[in-house]
């Protein structure tokens, strides 16, 4: 599992589980559960990169410059990625070290259903081939690797996975490789996550694997 700041980790998992199990229940909600941890001094807007909130366009690369924007930022204390109310469609993107990524109330980041948008990677080594099947496997919808000092926080946004293509084929046999997560951490450190919904991922909500 991920260690978070030791004063945070164990109310911010239970508040991860808890939005994670009632992101089906549209009523349901964890805002509150545990205080939004500040945001940090710098901060930018998908929409600073061209993002468009119509629930249509693509803004997988809108958001992958605005987290390459940050990369290259090297702000003291780090940045925010800050995403407005609408819904924002979008294919798999990477996150980077210090940042936190904030989703306002009313924002959701959807992820497409074309599956061709999601790029294969290579088997975990623990597991040496693919979870459900021989081969790689879909990157994670949101992904961090080998990341430190990373907040995934909001106002009780949603990270909404569309996942009923990918257990459609996974039932009727048609998967051609393992599903993907919503989100995988993978060799990281210093870890928040709270006040978030996800709902409807592809296979597992939160995925963290190989963090200290």
């Amino acid at each position: 599992m991920c260690m978070a700041r030791s004063s945070w980790w164990w109310p911010c998992l239970l508040a991860a589980v808890l939005c994670a199990a009632g992101g089906a229940a549209a009523q349901e909600t964890c805002a509150g559960a545990v205080p939004t941890p500040p945001q940090r001094g710098a901060r930018v807007s998908v929409t600073d990169f061209g993002g468009v909130s119509d629930g249509r366009t693509l803004n997988t690369a809108a958001f992958s410059r605005a987290v390459a924007s940050i990369e290259r930022r090297h702000a003291p204390g780090g940045a925010t990625l800050y995403v407005p109310p609408g819904v924002w469609l979008t294919g798999p993107f990477n996150l980077t070290s210090r940042m936190t990524l904030f989703l306002a109330r009313g924002a959701v980041i959807r992820a497409t259903q074309d599956t061709s948008r999601w790029p294969l990677v290579e088997p975990l080594p623990s597991y040496g081939r693919g979870r459900e099947l021989p081969g790689g496997r879909y990157i994670s919808l949101i992904q961090g690797n080998d990341l430190h000092d990373v907040v995934i926080t909001g106002e009780n946004g949603t990270i909404d996975g569309q996942g009923n293509v990918w257990w459609d084929m996974w039932k009727k046999g048609t998967l051609p490789y393992t599903r993907p997560h919503l989100l995988e951490l993978r060799s990281s450190s210093d870890i928040i996550i709270s006040n978030i919904v996800f709902h409807d991922s592809p296979s597992w909500n939160i995925h963290p694997v190989y963090c200290r």
